[in-house]
C-alpha cells in the first residue's frame, strides 16, 4: 500500500463506501422487512444516549421531513412489530416519548448498526488529527452535495415558471 493516494483513488474508495453502504442497506431492509424511513428511526434510536433528549414524534417527523399523520403511521408500524414502544413524555404525559425496544442480542441489532460499527473500527485506528481530516472531508462532501441539490432544485423550479 503507497502512502499517497490520487484524488482519482479517494474518489473510487468513496464510491465503493457508496456502494458498500446501498448494498448494506438492502439487506437490512429485505432482511427486517422495513421501509428506509424505518431503518433511519431505529437507526437513530439505536445510538440514543441514555443522557440524550427524549425521541418525540414531533423530533422523527423533523428528521425525515415527514407529516404528523405519516409519523403517527410509521410508530403504529414499528410498535406492532414490537421495535419501538411508546412511553409517557417525563414531566408531561400528555406528550409521547419513541424508545427502540430491540433486544441486545437480536440479530436486527447488528444488522442495523453494520455501518456505524464499520466506521468506529476504522475511525479508531486514526489519530485524532486523522480523524479530523476525515470528519472535515466527508462534512465537505456532503455540503457540496446539498449546496448541490439546492441549486438544481431552484433552477428546476425556475424553469418550470419559465
Amino acid at each position: 500500500m503507497s502512502d499517497t493516494a490520487s484524488t482519482d483513488d479517494v474518489v473510487k474508495a468513496l464510491n465503493d463506501l457508496t456502494d458498500s453502504g446501498v448494498a448494506s442497506e438492502r439487506v437490512a431492509l429485505q432482511s427486517l422487512g422495513i421501509g428506509p424511513n424505518d431503518a433511519k428511526v431505529l437507526r437513530f434510536l439505536l445510538q440514543r444516549l441514555p443522557d440524550d433528549e427524549p425521541v418525540t414524534p414531533r423530533m422523527l417527523a423533523s428528521m425525515l421531513g415527514i407529516s404528523s399523520a405519516a409519523t403517527t403511521a410509521l410508530i403504529d408500524r414499528l410498535a406492532e412489530a414490537g421495535w419501538v414502544e411508546r412511553e409517557p413524555y417525563p414531566g408531561d404525559r400528555r406528550s409521547i416519548v419513541v424508545r427502540e425496544t430491540i433486544d441486545a442480542s437480536s440479530p436486527a441489532r447488528r444488522i442495523l448498526s453494520v455501518r456505524r460499527a464499520s466506521a468506529v473500527a476504522a475511525a479508531a485506528k486514526l489519530g485524532p488529527a486523522e480523524r479530523r481530516i476525515v470528519a472535515d472531508f466527508l462534512d465537505d462532501i456532503a455540503r457540496g452535495e446539498r449546496e448541490d441539490i439546492d441549486d438544481m432544485t431552484a433552477d428546476a423550479g425556475a424553469s418550470h415558471t419559465a
